[in-house]
């Protein structure tokens, strides 16, 4: 009987063993998942200005629209005042990436602007060194 309860608690000793090591294997691409996710491009603010004329005017809002109601709203469009111009500001990693967001059809005509906050220390900065 004393033999019995001794291979139990030996088998028992070697799962609680194997359970951890096997934790640990999971675990593993878990925590380089992790640090591929904290390792993204750093984002920029873009403001694009996706330019159009009237006769493309509806082909361009259809085509954002394909993306979903979400998307379509995203963009700011001037044509109501006869400015056939879309806008919207996006996060993106570089102005590539902004541009991708504009319907092929028209995106050679358009452009993204990085902009960035400023704070009036660095407007003080600027009017010493005339950085802008």
């Amino acid at each position: 009987m004393k033999r019995i309860a001794l291979v139990l608690v030996g088998c028992l000793a070697m799962l609680v063993v194997a359970g951890s090591v096997l934790a640990q294997q999971g675990t593993a691409p878990k925590k380089a998942a992790a640090h591929a996710k904290a390792a993204k491009p750093a984002m920029s603010m873009f403001f694009i200005e996706s330019p159009h004329t009237a006769e493309e005017c509806m082909n361009v809002m259809d085509e954002v629209n394909k993306s979903g109601a979400k998307e379509l709203e995203a963009w700011r469009w001037g044509c109501m005042s006869g400015n056939h111009t879309a806008y919207r500001m996006v996060m993106a990693p570089d102005e590539n990436a902004a541009l991708a967001m504009v319907p092929a059809d028209v995106r050679d005509k358009a452009h993204a602007y990085k902009v960035s906050r400023m704070t009036p220390a660095q407007l003080e900065m600027a009017h010493k060194h005339k950085t802008m």
